[in-house]
């Protein structure tokens, strides 16, 4: 997939009233250049050419590949440069691994402690979501799925769970731009969601629980295809 070069991204939004950073700005759009695999996996990338395509100064790139490769989405090379991290299977299973154990904790926690309040959003997540499957934008459900998991995280009321997570799903964001492509798995996903949330509303921990796992393995099934073809 070629990457497309006569865009520049939009103007970050701001941020509690202020501007955020170029090396923010800088972050977020090849973050997504990555996640969507208009930079292909294993691809050489440069600083030259980030900074030109971005429209961007050298030194923002620069604090942004260092954050990238931290995020485990870029590695640097001796005598090859930058290199975009691959898609790997093995990769996947360790997600997943690690993702069975703690996000299915979280769930028994959220199920435990969630407010009303909480519910709410979560609920209100659904909604967005259930819209966004419906019409097909990928964007849009990649950007409520991360939240859905973050507002479950917070629901579970354990700070330092919710900063691991963010962190894996940060990882694990090409693997659900590649799930998101496959015929009706954006239903899906609703459909699953909307279990976990039935088991934080009933707070009933063995439920939700099962439901997260559930949402978990049909992400690696759905996705070990496609990644072994990529």
């Amino acid at each position: 997939m070629a990457m497309d070069t006569s865009t520049t991204p939009e103007p970050a939004p701001a941020r509690g009233g202020r501007r955020v950073s170029l090396r923010d700005q800088a972050y977020e759009a090849i973050k997504q250049r990555i996640v969507r695999c208009d930079l292909r996996p294993g691809e050489v990338i440069t600083v030259v050419d980030l900074a030109e395509q971005l429209r961007l100064g050298r030194t923002p790139i620069l604090q942004a590949i260092d954050r990238l490769t931290v995020d485990g989405l870029v590695s640097v090379m001796p005598r090859k440069g930058i290199v975009v991290a691959p898609v790997s299977l093995d990769e996947l299973v360790e997600i997943v691994e690690v993702r069975l154990l703690n996000e299915g904790q979280a769930a028994r926690w959220a199920a435990d402690r969630a407010s009303p309040g909480d519910v709410g959003r979560l609920d209100a997540n659904l909604d967005a979501t259930w819209k966004a499957a419906r019409s097909n934008d990928v964007d849009a459900m990649i950007g409520l799925d991360r939240e859905f998991h973050r507002l479950l995280s917070a629901a579970a009321g354990n700070a330092i769970l919710a900063e691991f997570l963010a962190n894996l799903h940060d990882r694990s964001l090409r693997f659900w731009f590649i799930s998101l492509r496959s015929p009706d798995h954006n239903i899906r996903v609703c459909e699953q969601h909307a279990a976990i949330v039935e088991g934080v509303r009933k707070h009933d921990p063995e439920q939700a629980e099962a439901a997260m796992r559930a949402h978990i393995t049909a992400f690696r099934q759905n996705l070990t295809g496609q990644v072994s073809r990529n």
